[in-house]
């Protein structure tokens, strides 16, 4: 589960993620005080029965027994919660190396929920490790496999978090997601991927949208696009009739 080394596109498995626990506490034996150890120990304790509970749903699911999208839902969303009591101790000890981490596990969480055609609810850690990963990596390829996990985050979200149309706080996770894909889709120059992220930003950031694509039109020429992906940025930022300000 090394930062530099765990892209999106060779995610950790479960008994990876489980594995990593492991250590953790051996890890961090010398920066905790005996307050921080109990915290600790309580948060790996209940980890260690989440990953024994969703062992065997994937058991189950091998025989043909599969568990409700709501449950999937309530369970996943659960683990991403102790990740992040973990993240908030991390912050507390000032090892952020160890909070990135914990936000690549999150990740796994993630998937297994998805697979389990479960909702997200807790994006912040998601949100993190993706623009982890953006900032590592340069091709395209990996840019769209990046873009194209983001993607089914955004599928998988809660209802409530889709309704979250006109919220005032900018670095809200849901609207960092989309922002975010945005960038990376016109980093990889796929055209293709750019109209379908850029069409899901206009249906869930309709007032986040048109500041977008206004200043994706003046990056163009300061990061020397080709001519096909402006020909995409100046098509959605003419389809914007009014460009609002952000506050």
């Amino acid at each position: 589960m090394n930062g530099d080394e765990a892209l999106p596109l060779q995610q950790a498995s479960l008994r990876e993620a489980r594995g990593f626990f492991h250590k953790l506490q051996l890890e961090l034996d010398d920066y905790l005080d005996d307050d921080y150890r109990r915290a600790l120990d309580a948060v790996l304790e209940a980890l260690e029965q989440f990953f024994d509970i969703v062992e065997t749903i994937d058991l189950q699911a091998e025989d043909g027994q599969h568990i409700a999208p709501a449950e999937a839902t309530e369970i996943g969303n659960h683990g991403i919660q102790l990740l992040l009591q973990l993240t908030d101790l991390m912050e507390k000890l000032d090892l952020p190396h160890k909070r990135q981490e914990l936000e690549q596990v999150a990740l796994v969480f993630a998937r297994w929920t998805m697979q389990h055609d479960g909702e997200l609810e807790h994006l912040e850690p998601l949100v993190n490790a993706f623009a982890h990963f953006a900032n590592q990596i340069q091709d395209r390829q990996s840019l769209r496999q990046l873009a194209e996990l983001m993607g089914q985050v955004v599928d998988a979200a809660s209802n409530e978090l889709k309704q979250d149309l006109g919220g005032q706080e900018l670095y809200r996770p849901w609207r960092l997601l989309h922002i975010n894909r945005g960038i990376i889709a016109t980093r990889s120059q796929d055209t293709e991927l750019m109209r379908r992220v850029f069409d899901e930003m206009l249906l869930y950031l309709p007032q986040d949208a048109a500041s977008f694509f206004r200043e994706g039109m003046e990056e163009m020429d300061a990061l020397d696009y080709p001519p096909h992906v402006r020909e995409v940025i100046e098509e959605y930022h003419s389809r914007q009739h009014s460009s609002p300000r952000l506050h």
